[in-house]
């Protein structure tokens, strides 16, 4: 072996075993070594490719030679895809980095080693390999076949496009982590034209210079870990962070136009897709016009198709305090919402009956009192208890009694419209308010309730049990403006139909003076 060819195979060597130790060190620091697994693979591939390249010119015949080719070919078609796939996980997009992608990504390295080993029986990787004449040392060339060609081209798209997703990433995040990126370029960028040179016949001594160059990318992926932090800190850049939020999140300009937003948010607004960034918001996004503009770090609520969002809005800023955009973050609330509506039931509804409780009635009746005398419109109400509710449950068992009171809210709610706020007060006694209805139709209202309940007796397995109803009907007038006021009155009426023989509905008229119906 002469002095050229000896230096040549001690820096593949070198080489090989520069790839080795970064496979034994990513193993060593797989727990903290975002990719440990792909770039342990990578390199060893790397290392089976240069040492049997290494072993391949210190052949000292063909069959050796041959033998040392398939060897390599063990681990170089996978090189380039497994590097692919470590700039995928690199740069965020796991997504891509699924088997029904995966399988076809390795089907062709797989065919390129499957096709090198039985090169013999069909010849459709090489054409023929032969030894050079006229050299002091075995040295040989190939000769192309048509599958050689399929694996030079996939080899280079691979490169290619591990260098442009690089590229972009870099572009997308202007990211702080420049050095491990540009690393991971030249890691593409440098092999690939050692490769061009070689196959267009100006490598020295017409021999392939990848395995050299390797020596390079090797010593820059060293440099990247210890000084650079190659894949430690490339797990915290932003795309991995962003695109992993349960939240969805947009970024929109000064203008409403989109400038980015994650996976969380396209799941969130149906029509935001990639196409729309450059796009103003409300194209995509029509609720937006209601919510902008909004004073900075509000929080709205937003409802789209029975789900529940928090909305927080926030001023993204430049180094000078101008205003360069806004930052949408969307959470999704449904389950929280709905738990608070099922609170919110439990503390507004009857257990018993399913009617509103006194809590609920008091509240809203404020609100109806308190728009009633600001806009001076009638308002009335009118209390309501069941005649002799203790004979019921002492002749026919509090399981009747139950039942009668459920019946009576079933009655009632067939009688009153929607707007109308009907209520168990407690016991067996119920509470209406009526805004908009003055006392005379309150009466007659409540006397179609009356008649109504004396009219559908409760049907039981003991046969019917006929219920009677006493009422008392109170309105809002100038000397009453409270709902205590409007309660007391209601009560003092309520408490003259009881003694006037029950089953009956009195209407309270000013301070003492009270009209009865039947």
């Amino acid at each position: 072996m002469n002095l050229e060819i000896f230096t040549y195979v001690v820096i593949v060597c070198i080489s090989g075993v520069l790839s080795s130790l970064l496979a034994i060190y990513a193993f060593v620091k797989r727990n903290v070594f975002s990719g440990s697994k792909l770039f342990i693979l990578m390199s060893c591939f790397s290392a089976i490719y240069v040492f049997g390249h290494a072993f391949e010119l210190s052949s000292s015949s063909l069959v050796e030679i041959k033998f040392w080719l398939k060897v390599q070919y063990a681990g170089l078609p996978f090189i380039t895809p497994t590097c692919l796939v470590l700039i995928l996980q690199f740069a965020g997009l796991d997504r891509f980095i699924k088997p029904k992608i995966m399988i076809p990504v390795f089907l062709v390295p797989l065919i390129t080693f499957l096709m090198s080993v039985t090169n013999d029986f069909h010849h459709l990787f090489y054409r023929s390999v032969y030894l050079r004449p006229n050299e002091s040392v075995p040295l040989a060339d190939i000769t192309a076949g048509p599958w050689y060609l399929v694996h030079g081209s996939y080899t280079f798209a691979t490169m290619v496009l591990g260098t442009f997703i690089l590229l972009w990433y870099w572009i997308q995040t202007r990211t702080a982590y420049w050095k491990q990126i540009l690393t991971l370029i030249l890691g593409q960028v440098i092999p690939m034209t050692a490769s061009f040179l070689y196959l267009i016949g100006l490598s020295p001594m017409g021999m392939d210079p990848v395995p050299i160059v390797m020596c390079l990318t090797s010593t820059l992926y060293f440099w990247a870990i210890f000084s650079a932090k190659l894949f430690m800190l490339a797990p915290i850049a932003r795309n991995r962070i962003f695109e992993s939020m349960r939240d969805g999140v947009l970024v929109i300009d000064e203008v409403s136009r989109i400038v980015d937003f994650n996976q969380g948010a396209r799941g969130m607004i149906e029509k935001l897709k990639f196409a729309a960034i450059g796009e103003k918001l409300d194209s995509v996004w029509s609720d937006w016009a209601s919510f902008d503009p909004l004073p900075e770090n509000r929080e709205i609520e937003w409802c789209n198709k029975g789900k529940y969002y928090q909305i927080r809005i926030t001023d993204v800023r430049k180094k000078n305090n101008e205003i360069a955009g806004k930052t949408i973050v969307l959470s999704d609330v449904t389950e929280k919402k709905k738990l608070e509506q099922q609170l919110k039931l439990l503390a507004y509804t009857d257990g018993l009956t399913k009617a509103h409780n006194r809590t609920y009635f008091l509240e809203k009746s404020q609100q109806e009192l308190n728009r009633a005398i600001n806009k001076a419109t009638s308002l009335s109400l009118f209390l309501f208890d069941i005649d002799f509710f203790k004979k019921i449950n002492d002749g026919y068992g509090h399981s009747i009694g139950d039942l009668a009171l459920c019946h009576i809210v079933d009655l009632c709610k067939s009688c009153l419209a929607p707007e109308y706020i009907f209520a168990r007060y407690g016991g067996e006694e119920f509470v209406v308010c009526l805004p908009d209805v003055d006392l005379n139709r309150a009466g007659e209202m409540a006397e179609t309730i009356r008649a109504e309940i004396e009219a559908n007796p409760l049907e039981t397995e003991k046969g019917p049990v006929p219920i009677t109803s006493s009422f008392g009907v109170a309105e809002v007038t100038n000397e009453i403006q409270t709902l205590d006021a409007l309660l007391q009155e209601a009560d003092k009426a309520l408490y003259t139909s009881k003694e006037n023989g029950r089953n009956r509905v009195t209407l309270a008229a000013h301070v003492a003076n009270f009209l009865q119906l039947n």
